[in-house]
């Protein structure tokens, strides 16, 4: 079985102020469903395909990551790194 895991991307989820981190195809797919805003888009949409694709081995977990992350640009929900750093010390005030 290959794995579906890949390098972590940090998202705020639906709760404002609340941060996520998907690893994983099977946490990406759950937080297309359930994680994420209320306004969905035709790339949302590509992006749960790529994960139900990456699951059944068509596409590879790599592409269906970055369509993931896409998608979570799009929706202003994607966090970077270095920006995940100045959340954390914000809220440590």
């Amino acid at each position: 079985m290959v794995s579906s895991v890949f390098q972590s991307v940090t998202l705020e989820n639906s709760q404002i102020g609340r941060v996520e981190t998907v690893s994983s195809i099977d946490e990406a797919a759950a937080f297309l469903l359930g994680g994420w805003p209320k306004k969905k888009s035709p790339l949302h949409l590509e992006a749960r395909v790529a994960c139900y694709e990456a699951q059944s081995g068509l596409v590879s977990i790599e592409a269906a990551r970055s369509i993931f992350i896409e998608a979570a640009i799009e929706a202003n929900i994607y966090i970077q790194q270095e920006n995940l750093h100045e959340l954390r010390v914000a809220g440590s005030k």
